[in-house]
């Protein structure tokens, strides 16, 4: 065997290595050959596989490859801090690395990045130490740009980026303008840009960029041409995943979705298989066509978008679409409960997901839960949403629920046009709740609640008497959840024998972090943010 094949095999055995750094790490000092296979795939990554507690150590190399050409000198005083360390220090000197790290980079999550460098920032700049208002935020942004900007020349070969809304960056910094610079975006497969995008940076993007697979896209220009938007679509070889929301959520403001946007897509048919908007507008677009067109489409997604109209959304329901797992339609006034079903009874062999937020008594969904019955014997998640005192339609929802036996997730909202919380004490649906404990299938395992509330009482006797053995509960935006609710959760897991092994509470104000951490002493995962989840809009429904 040649020297070459074998090495050859050693580097497969490597990459198959790569989510074991442990062992890569050890093998990396066998010999030389070894240790030049592994460098860039234990760098390829680096702020995922470094462990928290070692990201410092990461920044400050990384630092070091920063450019000493650029005159520093407007920020002397700047990066001076009181006991008079200047943290300039940090990426001046010689340094003496064997290998060009930055230039292994392939995922590059610039909102994690600039997570990770604030959070080395408290440990360089005490509070004690700043010499001037605000000065750890200015220094943790500056050294965040940097550093970016460094892997985006750097990288040969970039396949992620990842950059979500936050007050560090701005379109100057990361603009995709000298395609000489960023040689190793020609590999860009995924592409996340959350609220930093303008038809200026599409048009860049567009000519750099022609490998995207994945591409969810927020638009900060209100009335920005699609033209761009187009050509950077069509610009794409094999376009799989496509998500699309405006920046500004406010209907007045929505992106309008063009009629030749969606022929764009419909040109990316072959491997096409999601299509989300979510805060769109339609009034222009006068109809869907084209995405059913789109036969490969496994998931499709429409949420809090205007004008979207029976007569617009009726071909969707012409039975081309016979390949969706997961739908998920927000049912506006003006959507026919009979187009809805059609939809689902066209892909009911292989639907495995329905969501339909956004719920209003002018839908009629008492009819369309009705309806759907005879096709949802293969749902392994449903996703619904009330307004207040809809008792009826709850009534309704609950016999689907009943022709579904291999249901595995359930996720229940709340919330009329204004978000006002569904109240399951009020009387209208008290009775209704507590019905939902005999008719959820026992095949359910992870429960989520949606802005509701409900009193604790009523949880307990929920917990008491629910059939089915919920391994994950989830309670997102619930505004009245407080210490109390808790407290019977950490109740209920210890007297069930620990089923429960996932606990989610995310935007539940007045809950404190000693219900909390109570919690955790019995429940394996507790997850607990007051923060929205990132991505929300993006994921919501649709994973």
């Amino acid at each position: 065997m040649s020297s070459y094949l074998l090495f050859e095999i050693f580097e497969n055995i490597f990459d198959l290595l790569k989510s074991d750094t442990g062992t890569l790490y050890s093998c990396m000092f066998v010999k030389r050959s070894w240790c030049r296979s592994i460098i860039p795939i234990l760098w390829s990554n680096s702020f995922k596989y470094v462990k928290r507690e070692n990201s410092g150590k990461l920044i400050t190399t990384y630092l070091k490859f920063l450019s000493n050409d650029t005159d520093l000198s407007y920020l002397e005083e700047r990066m001076l801090l009181k006991d008079g360390k200047n943290l300039l220090s940090l990426i001046r000197g010689e340094s003496n690395f064997i290998f060009d790290y930055p230039i292994y980079l392939k995922e590059l999550d610039c909102s994690y990045i600039s997570q990770i460098i604030d959070e080395w920032s408290f440990l360089m700049i005490s509070q004690e130490n700043i010499s001037y208002p605000h000065q750890r935020i200015f220094c943790a942004r500056w050294f965040s740009n940097k550093l970016i900007r460094l892997f985006m020349k750097k990288s040969i070969k970039i396949r992620a980026m990842i950059l979500n809304s936050d007050e560090y960056h701005f379109n100057e910094t990361f603009a995709f303008k000298n395609s000489e610079e960023i040689v190793g975006f020609n590999f860009l497969q995924t592409l996340h840009l959350d609220y930093c995008c303008d038809g200026h940076s599409l048009r860049d993007i567009a000519i750099t960029c022609h490998s995207i697979e994945e591409l969810w896209i927020s638009l900060t220009e209100i009335n920005a041409d699609t033209d761009t938007l187009n050509q950077l679509i069509l610009s794409q070889k094999g376009l799989k995943d496509f998500r699309l929301r405006s920046a500004v959520f406010v209907m007045e403001y929505f992106f309008g979705v063009s009629y030749d946007l969606l022929e764009a897509l419909m040109m990316q048919k072959e491997k096409l298989h999601t299509v989300q908007f979510f805060c769109c507008q339609f009034f222009n677009c006068e109809s869907l066509k084209p995405l059913s067109e789109c036969t490969n489409l496994k998931r499709l997604g429409f949420f809090n978008c205007e004008g979207l109209f029976e007569e617009k959304i009726k071909p969707l329901a012409s039975g081309s679409l016979k390949n969706l797992q997961v739908l998920a339609m927000a049912v506006y006034k003006g959507f026919s409960p009979k187009v809805i079903v059609n939809m689902i009874k066209n892909s009911q062999k292989n639907l495995k997901r329905i969501s339909l937020p956004m719920a209003t008594p002018q839908n009629n969904m008492f009819k369309v839960f009705y309806d759907m019955k005879s096709y949802s014997k293969n749902l392994i998640g449903i996703t619904v949403c009330f307004m207040a005192g809809d008792s009826k339609s709850f009534e309704s929802f609950l016999s689907l629920l009943d022709a579904c036996p291999n249901l595995e997730y359930l996720c229940i909202e709340g919330g009329d046009t204004e978000g006002t919380p569904l109240n399951f004490d009020d009387d209208d649906m008290i009775i209704e709740f507590k019905n939902l404990t005999k008719f959820i299938p026992r095949t359910v395992y992870r429960l989520v609640f949606y802005n509701i509330s409900l009193s604790s009482k009523l949880l307990q006797t929920f917990l008491d008497n629910c059939v089915a053995k919920i391994k994950c509960l989830g309670f997102y935006e619930c505004p009245l959840l407080i210490d109390e609710h808790i407290n019977i959760i950490t109740d209920y897991v210890k007297k069930s024998d620990n089923e429960l092994k996932h606990l989610i509470i995310n935007w539940c104000y007045l809950i404190s972090n000693n219900a909390i951490d109570n919690a955790r002493k019995v429940i394996d995962d507790v997850q607990f943010s007051d923060v929205e989840p990132q991505d929300m809009e993006f994921t919501a429904w649709l994973e």
